[in-house]
């Protein structure tokens, strides 16, 4: 800084002027950030009804999704539980099919 005694009335008036505009400037520059953050605050409060609408759609379907997931594991589990039922089922009918054979045979042999 420079001392004021020694400047002219001109340049003290020069100084005046530059500081003038700069505290205006200043006060343009915050009024255009609080206007800029106020259009960000309105399309935030815009946006949230749907952003939360969006929310509560991806949620029920997670709850849904999750729902499915334990049915399907559950049918997949009786359907393995079928599956072998069917194949000793099978392995009996085979037995069966093995004895009744043996049978007529050992019928045919006595007759």
């Amino acid at each position: 800084l420079e001392d004021a005694s020694q400047l002219t009335r001109t340049d003290l008036y020069g100084k005046y002027v530059e500081a003038v505009e700069a505290v205006a400037a200043a006060v343009r520059g915050k009024e255009e950030a609080e206007a800029e953050l106020t259009a960000v605050v309105r399309e935030v409060q815009a946006k949230a009804p749907r952003i939360l609408e969006m929310r509560r759609q991806y949620e029920e379907l997670v709850a849904a999704h999750d729902g499915l997931s334990t049915r399907l594991h559950a049918a997949m589990v009786e359907g393995e539980a079928a599956a072998a039922h069917a194949a000793a089922l099978e392995t009996k009918l085979a037995a069966s099919d093995s004895e009744i054979g043996a049978l007529r045979a050992e019928n045919a042999d006595l007759s």
